[in-house]
């Protein structure tokens, strides 16, 4: 299989396309982990795969390590879509929200200029410009927020802060040697002003997605709380102080203190396992030049480019975790799901995991078929029991979740269900969410199954079994991307 795999690959790779972008899956020295990236794959010889990164640079990998298929490249398609778009308003509101949806913010805006020149008074485009003159405009810097943030870290040593339009972040990170060069970026920026430009395009994507389908959230008038560990070891002895021992969270959103807490994935295990995976291929070009082999500058190259994938791997992880978090502080901060409402697990997780970016796909927009989710909604889909609608919105799904991978397999329920609602009931969502928000409890009690149930009920109706049906449909029509690209569609 896998050799046929590479076939295709090879065989797609020499094939002449324009705007093409392939995905490539690397297997990392020793076999434990496939990476998956986007970019351009070049045959250089037998031995060696040139990959261009549009952000990171030029990649080299040993070619009996990579698996690549050819795809319109995701940009191509969006370009082509504002293109087909022309002066008709809803083919250009149809072209944002692709955009929207993919990551490409620029083009987002590109779309929604070209709907506002079609029509200004459409009410879509009305309701964008509003959003986005609010969102432009400043908010207030206020220093007791600064105070909080202090009063709630007790263990914060040599940190310092640092803000944007809408966030102040408290953090200890330096900057990195040489990382303008290796990550080519358009401005330099520190460790501090990257980790502030994601959370402010999860920010801007959160409030856009309900703008454009027509719901007005509250848009915060104060600035958000974060704090940015530059290591993980002082985030673990945070979580340990704060939450108690035995966690161990990839970030978190405390919302007592409406505070959101991460640290540099770089810092993490995978990636010291990932430093030991570089050690290997440069002790093998240590190796080939004393015994002067012709492979020596191969794998110099090769040991090169895992710095590089490092970089982007921790960045991937990065855009992961902090999509996820951001979206429970924005959640709660525009009253979507305002804290000390009791709302259900399901309901609070799936919307995190429906607007976090996986891993794999770098910054990849919002409602991406995420795989790892996919593949746990799949593994408990023939368990009729458990995946089951009453079961997930009661939120027994998780109130009987006692091992590990129970709440994983929880988390791919709430995630498909989400999924399913945003793209096929989501007026009714909506309104799921404004009957949960007017719930209140006292701190972190939940409310019971059964009145769960009867309040999804009131918004849905009481036979759930055709929505249940519909949402099995629509799962089973689901794929990643990639699975779309090996199936020729």
């Amino acid at each position: 299989m896998r050799r046929l795999l590479l076939s295709l690959g090879l065989f797609l790779a020499l094939a002449p396309s324009a705007a093409q972008a392939d995905i490539l899956f690397y297997v990392i020295p020793g076999g434990r982990k496939v990476l998956q990236f986007e970019g351009d794959v070049r045959i250089d010889t037998r031995d060696t795969v040139t990959f261009r990164h549009a952000q990171f640079g030029t990649f080299y990998f040993g070619f009996d390590h990579v698996t690549f298929y050819k795809a319109p490249s995701t940009l191509s398609i969006a370009q082509r879509k504002l293109a087909r778009a022309k002066e008709d308003v809803n083919d250009c509101l149809d072209a944002a929200r692709w955009c929207l949806h993919h990551g490409f913010l620029d083009k987002f805006y590109e779309a929604a200029s070209a709907a506002w020149r079609a029509d200004r008074n459409d009410p879509t485009v009305q309701r964008l410009v509003k959003l986005k003159r609010v969102m432009d405009a400043p908010l207030p810097v206020v220093k007791k927020q600064e105070e909080e943030i202090l009063k709630y870290v007790p263990t914060a040593k040599n940190m310092e802060f640092a803000r944007s339009k809408h966030f102040v972040l408290m953090h200890n990170m330096k900057e990195r040697k040489g990382q303008q060069s290796k990550r080519g970026r358009r401005k330099q920026l520190t460790p501090a002003q990257e980790r502030l430009e994601l959370l402010e395009k999860v920010y801007e994507s959160f409030l856009i997605k309900f703008y454009l389908e027509g719901s007005e959230l509250e848009i915060p008038k104060e600035q958000l709380k974060v704090v940015l560990f530059a290591e993980k070891d002082d985030f673990t002895a945070f979580c340990e102080v704060s939450i108690g021992k035995g966690t161990k969270p990839a970030g978190l959103y405390d919302k007592r203190s409406n505070i959101a807490v991460f640290y540099d994935q770089g810092t993490g295990e995978f990636y010291k396992w990932l430093d030991e995976a570089k050690k290997i291929v440069a002790e093998q070009a240590r190796m080939a030049k004393i015994m002067k082999s012709p492979a020596t500058a191969r794998l110099v190259r090769y040991s090169k480019s895992l710095d590089l994938l490092i970089e982007v791997q921790k960045l991937n992880q990065d855009i992961e975790v902090v999509s996820h978090e951001c979206t429970h502080q924005m959640a709660a901060n525009t009253h979507l799901m305002p804290n000390g409402t009791g709302t259900p697990v399901w309901v609070a997780e799936g919307i995190a995991t429906y607007f976090e970016s996986p891993k794999e796909a770098a910054w990849a927009g919002i409602g991406t078929v995420n795989k790892d989710r996919l593949k746990l909604y799949r593994a408990l889909a023939s368990d009729t029991e458990h995946c089951n609608l009453e079961f997930v919105v009661s939120d027994n799904i998780f109130m009987r979740a006692g091992k590990h991978e129970a709440v994983l397999h929880a988390y791919g329920q709430a995630w498909a269900l989400t999924h399913f609602l945003m793209a096929e009931h989501f007026d009714q969502l909506m309104e799921l969410y404004r009957e949960l928000a007017k719930r209140k409890t006292k701190g972190e009690k939940l409310f019971p199954p059964k009145e769960n149930l009867a309040l999804f009920k009131k918004v849905f109706g009481d036979d759930l079994n055709v929505l249940n049906a519909q949402w099995r449909r629509y799962m089973k029509s689901l794929k990643t991307d990639v699975e779309r690209i090996v199936d020729g569609e």
